[in-house]
């Protein structure tokens, strides 16, 4: 999904995408306003263009607040049901949780707010003012037609709409929407961090079943998808929870095997078929003579090579892989584990010259950390405490 992308530039830092099944809805509002003639389809497009413009900066807004603390953002990608800003992680902070959350319907309120500005200057018989609209009908007659124009005047008022709906929409308490997050994060500042997001995520779920039959009723597909979003995310994002949770205040080293079994780089395939049999492990790593480790072998590569007959002289340093993360021992936990690669589930730990010091096993880690290293003073295996805030 991430790597089917247009790259419109960088922007503050952060590369913007857009992903190729836009390309769809650009034709799909062209040909919609191709019965107003060629500039019909020309004032659609720009009105979708001003609309995903004003999406982007409110993703700009969850960014940039984000980076205020110290959390960075991969990029930003539209797609047709909306605008995805990846953040390296979520804050764990419940008030920075709820601020980089507000601020991307904050950016829209502002726009609003810029917008009825200008608004409230034009002359009258350019575009009545919100006030002679609600109060005189000759005034809402008129605004009806500029609403129906092809214009400026159209476009304003098309700008209007779209911010609020945006604002609207976002306020919406589905988890991992705007809205929903804002909830998780109020709950957080009472409750268990991972019992928050399940409430967060089960009300998100209903409101995404809910959405799902109004998309039903009134044949509405980008409400319809929307909805299927939310309950995917949202299910997804809980589930996410649960596993890094446990892991918050722990380091790398904490939750490593030690001492683990590796292969001198110039094992032959031979005996390394033979060694991968008494080794609990599917990635193993290859190491120097001086315990410097060079890479890692799986036992998918060993029987890829047996396969394809390959020489059993072939040593481990020959079939070692590179692409394997080599880890920090030092590094918190529930940072590292939400970047890795979800094709391996053991990573070589290294000092910082390269000496395999263990290796984390995703599949054994949590259970881990809960025995704690015997003979070492308790405060290296405690969590960290809780960030405070005032």
């Amino acid at each position: 999904m991430w790597q089917q992308r247009l790259n419109l530039g960088t922007y503050f830092g952060i590369a913007v995408y857009v992903h190729w099944s836009f390309a769809l809805l650009v034709a799909y509002v062209g040909y919609a306003g191709y019965q107003d003639g060629l500039l019909g389809t020309l004032f659609g497009i720009a009105v979708l263009g001003g609309m995903f413009f004003c999406v982007t900066l409110h993703e700009y807004g969850h960014a940039l607040t984000a980076r205020r603390f110290g959390i960075d953002t991969l990029d930003i990608t539209l797609f047709p049901i909306g605008g995805v800003a990846r953040l390296m992680k979520i804050p764990r902070v419940p008030w920075q949780e709820f601020l980089v959350a507000i601020a991307g319907p904050a950016v829209n309120v502002v726009i609003l707010i810029v917008l009825f500005t200008a608004w409230w200057f034009l002359p009258e018989d350019w575009l009545p003012s919100p006030i002679s609209i609600l109060t005189n009908e000759v005034a809402e007659a008129k605004f009806a037609e500029a609403s129906n124009s092809i214009g400026l005047m159209g476009y304003m008022i098309a700008m209007v709409a779209v911010n609020t709906v945006l604002i609207l929409f976002n306020f919406i308490p589905a988890f991992p929407m705007d809205g929903g997050r804002v909830l998780r994060s109020i709950l957080a500042m009472a409750l268990e961090y991972r019992r928050a997001t399940r409430i967060a995520a089960t009300i998100g779920v209903f409101c995404a079943i809910l959405m799902g039959w109004v998309a039903i009723q009134f044949q509405a597909i980008p409400a319809g998808l929307i909805a299927l979003f939310i309950c995917y995310a949202g299910i997804s994002e809980a589930r996410h929870v649960d596993i890094v949770e446990p892991l918050r205040g722990f380091s790398v080293s904490q939750g490593m095997i030690l001492d683990p079994p590796a292969v001198h780089f110039t094992t032959p395939l031979v005996d390394l078929v033979q060694r991968i049999r008494s080794i609990p492990l599917e990635c193993i790593p290859v190491v120097d003579g001086a315990g410097y480790n060079i890479g890692v072998v799986t036992v998918a590569d060993i029987a890829e090579a047996l396969k394809n007959d390959a020489d059993l002289s072939t040593t481990a340093g020959q079939l070692a892989r590179h692409d394997v993360p080599v880890l920090p021992p030092d590094a918190p936990l529930e940072s590292i584990i939400s970047g890795l690669p979800t094709q391996f589930r053991q990573f070589p730990v290294t000092d910082p010259h390269g000496r395999l010091l263990g290796v984390l096993n995703l599949s054994s880690v949590r259970d881990r950390i809960s025995l704690g290293p015997i003979g070492l003073p308790m405060e290296q295996v405690s969590p960290a405490e809780p960030e405070l805030f005032i």
